[in-house]
């Protein structure tokens, strides 16, 4: 699928790792987000699950539009072991939302597929597919740079429909990944893309919607 640049992205990060106060917050434009929140509440009160570290300033804006927000703060599988010759298959456990099925309308899933293993990266689509429900939206970002070995965690604060702020929070360090554009279409089985934006950062904006069912 082609991709289209995008405006530079003018978030900036908390210098100490601490977030900035909202009124402080200098947004960048998210015309994907604009659309599949826009979708979500034609339903008058959607449900919404949020992935990975809590913003309640996001929870709270989304709770004021009224939707019915739930939070998981979404823990990456860790890669499957290497399987040596003679030996057993590994007993690898299975990933696993903690969602019900077919609940939610929209999921936004920020950066979380950054942090999972590319042999892993289909399960989790799978886990996205079973908790939401038939048309249901997803939105994620995923980034095009170099991997690194261990990276801070981000969160977005939504400052309007269209209008989100990044930011590095804390001192916890995970491993991320880079998956080619065409992993991330293959771990999305089942849905039908929207659209896939590379902004100027090389982060690829990615909205999808669960393909209907039986």
């Amino acid at each position: 699928m082609a991709l289209r640049p995008r405006e530079k992205d003018t978030t900036a990060a908390a210098a100490d790792g601490d977030a900035a106060p909202v009124a402080a917050l200098k947004g960048r434009p998210c015309g994907g987000l604009a659309r599949v929140l826009a979708r979500a509440f034609r339903e008058g009160k959607p449900e919404i699950l949020v992935l990975g570290p809590l913003c309640g300033e996001s929870v709270v804006y989304l709770a004021g539009r009224g939707a019915r927000v739930h939070v998981e703060d979404f823990e990456p599988p860790p890669p499957v072991p290497v399987r040596r010759p003679g030996e057993p298959p590994p007993e690898v456990a299975p990933v696993r939302l903690d969602q019900p099925d077919a609940l939610f309308h929209l999921v936004l899933a920020w950066e979380a597929a950054d942090f999972v293993p590319p042999d892993r990266l289909a399960e989790v689509g799978g886990e996205f597919r079973r908790i939401l429900r038939d048309g249901g939206g997803l939105f994620l970002f995923s980034h095009g740079r170099p991997e690194a070995e261990d990276e801070r965690l981000s969160r977005y604060v939504l400052l309007a429909d269209d209008l989100i702020s990044r930011e590095m929070i804390g001192r916890d360090r995970r491993q991320r990944y880079v998956h080619p554009t065409r992993d991330l279409e293959r771990a999305l089985k089942g849905f039908a893309i929207q659209g896939i934006q590379l902004q100027r950062t090389q982060m690829r904006e990615i909205t999808a919607l669960k393909s209907e069912t039986g």
